[in-house]
């Protein structure tokens, strides 16, 4: 009986997993609706404004973050299998109501700063997105439990509909009121995610624990703190570049154009954490069990998973990328291809920090996760400020991979000290990619760098089968996994 509910659990979370990787396929897919029809509309310079109002505000929205993902994700399953159904209820309102409080003078703050600093652009802006920050803080812990009860899927869907619905409301309101219009599109978006997770989670709301009990708190918090600080040196990375540029330069463009290749990079490695996290109450469970060889199993398939999706996202970025630029975001922001070369070289490096922040997740080691992040924090801000200096916005993106590469170093040597996980399968799937950069000398037109990336990815496909490092009976167990989640749902 236990075996099999441990088998159970295991599908769930793959399932779960399985449904995250299509939503981040839908979130691809609209985000290049959004970036064929935004930036275009806006034009270089407004959109600059407005990607840098909206980078603000999700910095100012970390404020009130209180590393909830990590403490839903580690407490909730814990609780729940303990049959402390109360406390997780007492746990999610008690969240809610802090983060309601932070985010109010989180959304202060935003406009105070805002306003000082950019006077050049209209109050009512800065107001709306303000407001945004606000609603924001109050939706993470409602999906973060989500998270937390196995739902994973439901937890990974708040950013695909934000993108679904926003698109058409930018659109709308930018043409009827300019920047102010597009920030209240954001606002709007904000309000509809906010009460579909009021909707999905109204079962565990409760007013009676719905107040600020730190005494209760407290060893959550404690918990979640260097999550705390390590999302928010995180955030100051993927979100603080275009201030930086800003800060260096006055010229908007520059940041529309590093965050556009920020963005489209984003975008594209965006399934990597929600894609690891939603293994976490399941490998949880295996290390309170004392199941560290089946982990350590999981952890090297999820890997190695990773880091060949890591090196075909690679090459679609050096075949395709180019050409995707011109024909998606127009001759205007034709920058924006050049900045994504040093930014595809990253996805490796990613595959690695991910699998280490999900282990120091399950081992309770935030400290290490916070090392790491403050390590990538510092390279980027330190060497930034230099190659920004010099390169402008291309400079941004050598410094965001110089930073990928050596947090991903230092998290890997650290986390596998207490899980001895081997890299060898990893290293054969990026060793088996780095075979056909050759064929990056014949780029020519689009038809012949798709003839190229498809020879590169049958190719590349046969080399894993060939080396066993991908195998018929994992591709097999994978299918049955999903057609079995389909027919289920």
């Amino acid at each position: 009986m236990q075996i099999k509910k441990i088998m159970n659990a295991a599908q769930k979370t793959i399932q779960n997993a399985e449904l995250v990787l299509i939503q981040r396929g839908i979130y691809i897919a609209t985000t290049f609706l959004f970036a064929f029809f935004i930036p275009r509309l806006m034009g270089p310079s407004r959109y600059g404004q407005f990607a840098l109002l909206y980078s603000l505000s999700f910095m100012f929205t970390m404020l009130s973050d209180f590393g909830v993902i990590q403490v839903m994700g580690r407490y909730i399953p814990q609780l729940r299998l303990g049959g402390e159904i109360e406390n997780s209820k007492k746990l999610l309102n008690s969240f809610l109501m802090l983060t309601l409080s932070s985010g109010t003078l989180a959304a202060v703050l935003y406009f105070f700063v805002t306003h000082l600093w950019l006077k050049d652009i209209h109050v009512l802006s800065l107001l709306t997105m303000a407001a945004a920050v606000l609603i924001r803080s109050s939706t993470n812990p409602l999906f973060s439990f989500f998270l937390g009860l196995n739902q994973a899927a439901r937890w990974g869907s708040r950013d695909v509909l934000s993108r679904l619905l926003s698109i058409p409301l930018l659109i709308f309101f930018f043409n009827l009121g300019g920047l102010p219009g597009a920030c209240l599109g954001v606002l709007l978006t904000e309000g509809f995610i906010l009460i579909l997770g009021v909707g999905w989670g109204r079962h565990y709301l409760s007013w009676p624990h719905m107040r600020l009990d730190f005494h209760f708190l407290y060893p959550y918090l404690q918990f979640g703190l260097f999550f705390f600080i390590s999302h928010l040196t995180s955030t100051a990375i993927q979100q603080g570049g275009g201030v930086l540029i800003r800060i260096l330069n006055p010229d908007y463009t520059q940041v529309s154009y590093f965050e556009l290749a920020q963005k489209i990079f984003l975008t594209a490695s965006f399934a990597y954490p929600q894609f690891s996290l939603s293994f976490a109450p399941h490998m949880t469970v295996l290390l309170k069990k004392g199941k560290t060889d089946i982990l350590q199993q999981w952890t090297e398939q999820l890997l190695k998973w990773l880091t060949v999706a890591g090196v075909g996202m690679m090459f679609t970025f050096l075949f395709l990328g180019e050409d995707m630029v011109r024909l998606i975001l127009g001759k205007d922001y034709q920058p924006v291809a050049i900045n994504l070369l040093p930014l595809s070289v990253s996805f490796f490096f990613l595959a690695l920090s991910n699998v280490s922040n999900l282990l120091t997740l399950i081992y309770e080691k935030p400290k290490v996760a916070l090392h790491g992040s403050l390590l990538r924090l510092a390279v980027f801000w330190g060497f930034g400020f230099l190659s920004i200096s010099f390169w402008g916005s291309f400079g941004g993106c050598l410094a965001l991979l110089l930073a990928s590469i050596l947090s991903a170093g230092y998290l890997t040597w650290r986390t596998q000290t207490y899980l001895p996980y081997s890299l060898k399968r990893s290293m054969a799937a990026l060793g088996s990619g780095v075979f056909f950069l050759p064929l990056i000398f014949f780029k020519s037109s689009l038809p012949v760098n798709i003839f190229l990336f498809g020879l590169f990815l049958t190719g590349y496909i046969m080399v894993l089968f060939l080396f066993r490092i991908i195998t018929w009976p994992e591709v097999r167990t994978l299918g049955q996994t999903i057609t079995s989640g389909i027919t289920r749902s």
